[in-house]
């Protein structure tokens, strides 16, 4: 089956949905053609394959206000529609991009199944008028796109049962977690840790703490910058870029570093002692289940937290310094919890697995497909 997916932009935006397309688009590549097409990153363009299509896109809400929303410039809406009419499914992620809507319009008119994999439900702002136009557009676009797919699939239950107390869908929404890729997100082997940390500057007994993500205020960089200055002791490495400078910060134990390729994330994964990560609005980030997979242990907000329960995770209130600096105390002050929290780690990520994954949507689209 021809299969056209949509994704905001390609992974030299590094972004997690981005990484999502690139697992699932790699996987449903080696039995069917596949055309990807996302927006280019003007400041990390895209190489892209005969197989991609990367659009000419306008930026400004990400320069200007912090969130990214690429607007298609010039043939790119040709473009978009030309992808859809040569396809047999489309395939969206997330509801809300232009690229999207336009690609969900094509499919109205071609006449193509849609599948809609909804990653997010509404992110917290701090500024009002960003909630009050993300709600519109839910409320407006959202409805629209998810009460019309064919499908819609939903990466954890909270988002679905969010959005299906919210709207009404064709069909009931499909849970389909995401996935990990096991032979690139490892354990590191005997000595192996040992000759990363000192290849990458840490100090032996030191306790790394890492975030890797966006710089922007959803992912709690407020309250890394508190906990980091309050334990100058401990040492913090931030890997990613965005609307907030860390750097200006200037805190002696902190490393920014712009973002990595896999292979060199991998590595400070396997490196480091806790994965920091105190986002909103969520659902439950890909970076953390591949610091899971290299066991890694990971420190979350609340929230993300209470969407996998039983997941091994530690629990951060954003709002409450005074217990998240109790809880990062305790742990960094006992390797024998941090070598137990490795072990579950470890155990709880053999469940996620890409190939797994990528099944359940050639299942799906072959469904739609048939019954349309």
């Amino acid at each position: 089956m021809r299969i056209t997916t949509f994704s905001n932009y390609f992974p030299e935006h590094a972004g997690g949905i981005e990484f999502v397309a690139l697992n699932l688009t790699q996987r449903w590549r080696m039995h069917h053609p596949v055309l990807w097409v996302a927006c280019d990153d003007q400041k990390r363009p895209h190489s892209p394959g005969a197989e991609d299509l990367a659009l000419h896109a306008w930026n400004f809400t990400e320069q200007r206000l912090g969130f990214p929303y690429p607007l298609p410039l010039g043939k790119s809406v040709f473009q978009i529609f030309q992808a859809v009419r040569q396809s047999e499914i489309v395939h969206l992620h997330d509801c809300l991009y232009a690229a999207n809507f336009l690609a969900f319009l094509a499919a109205r008119w071609y006449r193509k199944p849609v599948v809609v994999t909804q990653h997010v439900g509404p992110v917290p702002y701090v500024e009002k008028y960003k909630n009050l136009l993300q709600a519109w557009a839910y409320r407006g676009l959202g409805r629209l796109i998810l009460g019309n797919a064919e499908q819609v699939v939903f990466i954890n239950e909270r988002v679905r049962r969010g959005f299906e107390e919210q709207m009404r869908l064709r069909r009931p929404g499909l849970l389909i977690p995401n996935g990990v890729d096991h032979a690139l997100f490892r354990p590191p082997v005997p000595a192996e840790r040992d000759e990363l940390r000192e290849r990458l500057g840490f100090a032996h007994g030191e306790c790394i703490l890492l975030f890797t993500g966006r710089f922007t205020q959803k992912k709690g960089l407020h309250l890394i910058r508190q906990l980091a200055q309050a334990r100058p002791g401990l040492r913090w490495v931030l890997i990613g870029g965005g609307e907030i400078d860390p750097q200006t910060w200037q805190l002696p134990n902190l490393n920014v570093l712009p973002p990595q390729d896999q292979l060199v994330l991998r590595e400070y994964f396997a490196a480091s002692d806790l994965l920091i990560l105190p986002s909103v609005g969520e659902g439950f980030p890909l970076v953390v289940q591949e610091a899971l997979s290299c066991g890694l242990p990971a420190a979350v907000s609340s929230e993300t937290h209470a969407q996998l329960p039983d997941a091994p995770l530690i629990a951060l209130n954003p709002t409450d310094l005074d217990g998240s600096l109790t809880t990062l105390d305790t742990i960094c002050s006992s390797p024998e919890q941090l070598s137990r929290l490795r072990s579950s780690a470890l155990s709880y990520a053999e469940r996620w697995d890409w190939d797994q994954v990528a099944n359940q949507y050639e299942d799906l689209f072959s469904r739609l497909l048939a019954f349309d």
